[in-house]
């Protein structure tokens, strides 16, 4: 007895799907990825940098495939001058084994010897604003404390333009933005305390909420908290540093079709 035919309707669909299948296996794969934080390692100071060596090792045995890694910021303790204390950072950071992105903190480039700090820190670290893709997501790494603070005054720079330029830049693809010091105020010794510049602060959130930001990632208050702008969530991570008997910790992310959850992994 034969079969009956298949409805051409119906072999139109079967044909769509599976050319659509491809197209389909590759947007699952470019927007499902981790990626690792780390953030104010105040290197040069107490014993910061052999924090930072256990940290490496454990990011290196890592189970999962690390697309990246970034440290949002103060790298050193104020000692980006200290050519020793530049030099043993490297070293340690250099055994990394994903790719790592430097964001500078306001302990990187201070207000004092900002000329010189800028000059070692583009030399050794890199650039102020990195913009790259991960599959179908743009990762932008911004130097956001001449907004953040009013200072460091650095001539033709505006990390705002900056940040504006880069989103433009990224069209509709989904955003994740990495920078040292968040656009909200702090918490501490029982008392809120004052954030950026209200303009700055006003034209960021512009931006930000403009565009299709996943994520803010960023460090500077050395706990953990979360905040929100609109449906875009603020992660401010804790640190590698010791600081007011903080344990060193690091952060796994996973970026999954636009929703990013987070592991807190805790030397012992």
């Amino acid at each position: 007895m034969r079969r009956p035919a298949r409805p051409p309707c119906l072999k139109i669909i079967l044909t769509l799907l599976l050319l659509c299948l491809p197209v389909l296996t590759a947007r699952a794969a470019s927007d499902h990825f981790f990626f690792v934080q780390i953030t104010d390692s105040h290197f040069g100071a107490n014993d910061n940098l052999e924090r930072g060596r256990r940290v490496v090792e454990l990011i290196n045995q890592l189970p999962m495939p690390v697309e990246f890694v970034v440290h949002t910021g103060d790298i050193l303790a104020d000692l980006i001058l200290d050519p020793k204390v530049v030099d043993r950072t490297l070293e340690v950071m250099a055994d990394l084994q994903p790719p790592l992105f430097y964001i500078p903190g306001n302990h990187d480039i201070h207000k004092n010897d900002s000329d010189q700090a800028l000059a070692v820190y583009r030399e050794r670290f890199g650039p102020l604003v990195q913009v790259e893709e991960i599959g179908g997501v743009v990762a932008i790494f911004l130097y956001i404390e001449p907004a953040a603070r009013d200072w460091p005054v650095i001539p033709g720079y505006d990390p705002l333009a900056e940040l504006e330029k880069a989103l433009v830049q990224a069209g509709d693809r989904p955003v994740l933005l990495f920078q040292h010091t968040p656009p909200v105020g702090g918490f501490f010794r029982n008392m809120l305390h004052r954030g950026w510049p209200e303009d700055k602060r006003q034209r960021w959130e512009a931006l930000v909420s403009r565009h299709q930001v996943k994520g803010v990632f960023t460090g500077h208050y050395h706990k953990d908290e979360l905040h929100w702008l609109g449906n875009t969530p603020i992660f401010v991570a804790p640190p590698i540093s010791g600081s007011w008997g903080r344990q060193t910790s690091f952060r796994v992310y996973e970026y999954r079709d636009g929703v990013i959850s987070y592991r807190s992994l805790y030397l012992q």
